[in-house]
């Protein structure tokens, strides 16, 4: 063994260029598989921070407790209860701060406005770490928040009077509170959330509509807080008082140790209960347990999603090792033979290629965690993180990468040493050695796995889901066919993923490896180029092994280049979509009330007026039909969003054109309307609120899906509805004529298409900033901001953008795999050029020769790889089309110039790493020939 080890070590610094093929393809998989799960910590770390910064107070105790079940009674506490509450939490070692605020929830009403409205008082203490301009407030003094609904209303000096009141067994109690206004204040996003009793607001604005008024606890709240103390509630009271706790985060939560984390939480927890449970109060965590044990999940889901997702990446990382280790121990068979007549016995050959194997697993596994740090940056963006700041790579990380290395090595260099162990020296000599399966059950394998591949092939062609028809049969009763069918739905999930594998491993063996016809059609191919064709077929038919090898590794990689950058442009281009259907447009704001809503309406618009192209008004109602929208439609089609395969039996165009032209038809959701049975130009009875309708069908609306029902209690009593989710079009003209009991329930929406480069969230944040719109407006919705949601999806967006440097990753390994087994390859046959070149063969012919017999494989690979992706992009999308009933629009086959950009860089790269191996050593036997002709 010590013999076998030396000669390891130096056989490794003798023969570096050999070893690096192998080593370089592990590198990249180290490289690959550290970064994916360096990235997911660092990303799933960021994700934790960002979710705890939403999590203002870390425990939340209110002081106003519910006593006695089945009734409506609580108890509050004196204000010198709540100092003492707090003081006995502060005294706590792990408590950071704790603070009480306390809050009245009173009705307003302005001598202009019939309307009353529910204005907050908050309470804040002086010493609050969340608001430190109340220590300015004098007793009976207020701020006005400047974001209230009625700021406008509000001056200075202004004098607010309430009543409040508490009903309770003996009476009514009533406590007058006059409230002078001494200014404005501008609360940040966390001070609006915590004075409004929303601890979950975090960095995003809570959403707050009312009137909030901000007063000294200390000053005003002490005296309401003690009047209501003594006194026996009934039904409860206006005023309400919570402590709020803050931990120190940095010393208290590790992302590396959450488990120690939550148990932390839960002995803090236990000390806070144990300090106020003479007051019979308990702490309630706010959401940082669920936060913590969120993360916890999150790590451990993310790195096995992303693991299962470059899968692969590995796949083809351990082929072209596979096939690097073949080459090579192929070139090494002098050497093998020389150590055989030396006394070795095959016994230590094995052992010391398992040690090459080690040594280079060891180096290529190092290697991948030091390139990963250095592209760190790439897979944290890619996993859907931030880079900022210097990675964490924790040991289990370094573990796991170097055992993976070893364990890829192992199973890429196991077979070919195994064969190179057993060679025996006569075959050693043999300037070429073929070695086909001869063994029956191994050349069944092949054609099981051309069957395999075929049948999904097939599939993904036809476009066919199984999914689809399980669930057509689920209720049939008939057990037999559900069993059947649910076992090859097993079977087509798995072949959904390794089935084009299997088809491109078994077209290589069977017509490639295994038949002259792919030789035949090679020296077909070859024919104009003569004698150098002749030799070129030649060439191919000696290497059939490793020309099935080379071309299922291509055919793999460009399918996977095709196929995830095919899949990854439609899912993205039907996010975007599914996204503007939701919205309506590109900015859509919906109003409480359908009562004078032109009045809001074109206060937005004329305030938008730089950045509108146009808009259009829509009211939604709910019928028996299902949804139903009113609209105009001579402006509808300008400003929201539709696609044209929405529309059947009549175009949009043509729809909205006889919708226009008479008030008495109806444009009908499309399922609705197979329901029914009903045909283009048939008369529909619809009813809507008190209103029943018979109206002419123009057109139909919406994708076919399967038929819903529900019951709805509305305000006309319990109805059963139809449920979609798509909507019938009806005239605003026929809508003003429904009676006013149908259209009060309506919901008005404006639907604003802006000008090409205009900022849709900004254009919503000017909605929202227009006070004059006061608060009619309910809800602003934009693309924008809806697609920014969608991409802070860490799991979701990681997983595609993983998808989309996996096959970059891939990419560039299968080529350089390409070019190291070429190199190898025409270094093996150095003596055959070299043969070539002394009977007068030139560099030009040389090269056509060469790249004759290499291009042939290259070619037909990319070609059935790229075939083969653009089926299983066309079955992807088909499927998801039938399967995904949630969807309201269709996927659809995209290659945007981004993608087609990836897919062309592909396919080139396999081509250069071909060509430039080819052309240099080509250029170097020539070269190498013309010196020994100079010696001579």
């Amino acid at each position: 063994m010590s013999l076998s080890l030396s000669y390891t070590f130096k056989r490794l610094i003798r023969s570096w260029r050999l070893f690096t093929a192998l080593l370089l393809g592990i590198v990249l998989a180290a490289t690959f598989f550290a970064g994916i799960n360096i990235g997911a910590d660092t990303a799933a770390k960021q994700a934790l921070e960002k979710a705890l910064s939403q999590v203002l107070v870390d425990f939340v105790i209110s002081t106003t407790i519910y006593k006695e079940p089945g009734r409506l009674e609580y108890h509050q506490f004196s204000s010198q209860n709540v100092t003492e509450i707090v003081q006995r939490i502060k005294n706590i070692d792990d408590i950071k701060n704790a603070e009480a605020v306390s809050r009245l929830y009173l009705p307003t009403r302005f001598s202009n406005s019939n309307e009353t409205y529910t204005s907050t008082v908050a309470g804040i203490t002086v010493n609050s770490s969340v608001f430190s301009e109340v220590s300015a407030l004098k007793e009976n003094e207020t701020y006005v928040w400047e974001g209230a609904a009625h700021v406008n209303n509000f001056h200075v000096g202004d004098v607010l009077s309430f009543n409040l009141t508490i009903f309770t067994d003996v009476g009514l109690f009533e406590l007058p509170l006059n409230l002078k206004v001494k200014g404005l204040v501008r609360l940040n996003n966390r001070e609006l959330a915590v004075a409004s009793g929303q601890y979950y607001g975090g960095q995003y604005a809570p959403y707050f509509y009312g009137d909030l008024f901000i007063a000294s606890w200390e000053e005003t709240f002490k005296r309401i807080i003690d009047y209501y103390a003594p006194l026996p509630p009934r039904y409860g009271s206006q005023v309400n008082t919570d402590v709020l706790v803050y931990l120190d985060r940095s010393a208290f939560i590790s992302p590396w140790d959450v488990s120690g984390s939550l148990s932390r939480l839960e002995t803090v927890k236990a000390q806070i209960n144990d300090q106020i449970r003479k007051f019979d109060l308990e702490a309630q965590s706010s959401s940082l347990a669920s936060v913590l044990a969120s993360y916890q999940s999150l790590v451990i889901g993310m790195r096995f999603l992303f693991i299962i997702t470059s899968f692969p990446v590995f796949l083809v990382a351990w082929y072209m090792g596979s096939t690097v280790s073949d080459v090579s121990f192929n070139l090494r068979r002098r050497e093998i033979g020389l150590l055989l007549t030396k006394g070795f016995s095959r016994r230590q050959l094995l052992q010391m290629f398992f040690a090459e194997a080690v040594m280079i697993g060891l180096i290529g596994g190092l290697m991948g965690i030091i390139l990963s740090l250095v592209l760190n940056p790439v897979f944290v963006k890619a996993v859907g993180g931030e880079f900022s700041g210097t990675p964490f790579v924790g040991t289990d990380t370094i573990v796991i990468t170097v055992v993976f290395s070893l364990i890829l090595t192992f199973l890429a260099s196991f077979q070919p040493a195994r064969r190179a162990s057993r060679l025996a020296t006569v075959d050693a000599l043999r300037e070429y050695m073929p070695r086909e399966d001869t063994k029956p059950h191994r050349r069944v394998w092949p054609w099981l796995a051309f069957g395999l591949g075929s049948y999904k092939i097939i599939i993904l062609l036809l476009g066919v889901s199984l999914a689809a028809a399980m669930s057509s049969v689920m209720f049939s009763g008939n057990i037999a066919l559900i069993l059947l069918l649910f076992i090859a739905l097993v079977v087509d999930g798995i072949l959904t993923y390794i089935g084009p594998f299997l088809f491109f491993w078994g077209c290589t063996k069977i017509f490639i490896r295994g038949s002259v016809k792919f030789q035949e059609i090679v020296a077909a191919a070859a024919k104009f180029l003569g004698d150098l064709g002749t030799l070129a077929t030649k060439s191919v038919q000696r290497n059939p092994a490793r020309a099935a090898s080379i071309a299922f590794l291509l055919a793999s990689i460009i399918f996977y280049s095709v196929w995830v950058s095919g899949t990854l442009a439609s899912e993205q281009d039907h996010a975007v979509r599914e996204i503007y259907f939701q919205v309506g447009a590109d900015v859509s704001v919906s109003f409480k009330s359908p009562q004078n809503v032109s009045i809001p309406m074109q206060r937005i618009t004329e305030n938008l007026s730089d950045v509108l192209a146009s808009s259009t008004l829509e009211y939604s109602l709910y019928g028996t039909a299902g949804p139903v929208k009113a609209v105009n439609p001579e402006n509808w089609l300008g400003a929201a969003y539709y696609e044209n395969e929405f529309f059947s039996g009549n175009d949009a165009k043509k729809a909205f054109e006889l919708l226009a032209s008479n008030n008495e038809t109806i444009i009908m959701e499309l399922g609705y309307a197979q329901y029914l049975k009903k045909e283009l130009g048939d008369i529909v009875s619809i009813s809507l609120g008190q209103d029943t309708l018979e109206l002419k069908i123009v057109g139909f609306f919406g994708l076919s899906n399967p038929s819903s029902f529900e019951t709805v209690v509305g305000p006309f009593g319990p109805t059963s509805y139809y449920s979609s989710r798509y909507w019938s079009f009806i005239s605003d003209g026929l809508f003003r004529q429904l009676g006013n009991e149908t259209t009060r329930y309506s919901t008005p929406s404006l639907l604003i298409k802006l000008k090409e480069g205009a900022d849709s969230k900004a254009v919503a944040d000017r909605v929202r900033a227009n006070k004059a719109l006061g608060t009619s407006v309910s809800q602003v919705s934009s693309v924008s901001e809806q697609l920014e949601a969608q991409q802070s999806n860490v799991m979701l967006m990681g997983q595609f953008n993983l998808l989309r440097l996996g096959v970059i990753f891939v990419v560039l390994a299968s080529s350089i795999g390409t070019a190291l087994v070429t190199l190898v390859s025409l270094r093996e046959r150095g003596r055959e050029t070299a043969i070539m070149n002394v009977r007068g063969l030139s560099f030009p012919q040389l090269l056509v020769m060469l790249l004759t017999e290499n291009l042939a494989v290259v070619t037909f690979a990319v070609l059935l790889g790229a075939v083969v992706g653009l089926i299983a992009v066309s079955g992807t999308i088909a499927s998801s089309n039938v399967t995904n009933l949630g969807a309201t629009v269709n996927r659809h086959i995209v290659f945007p110039f981004e993608t087609t950009l990836t897919i062309v860089f592909s396919i080139a790269l396999i081509f250069a790493s071909t060509i430039m191996p080819v052309v240099f050593m080509a250029k170097r036997s020539s070269s190498r020939l013309e010196r020994r002709v100079r010696e001579i």
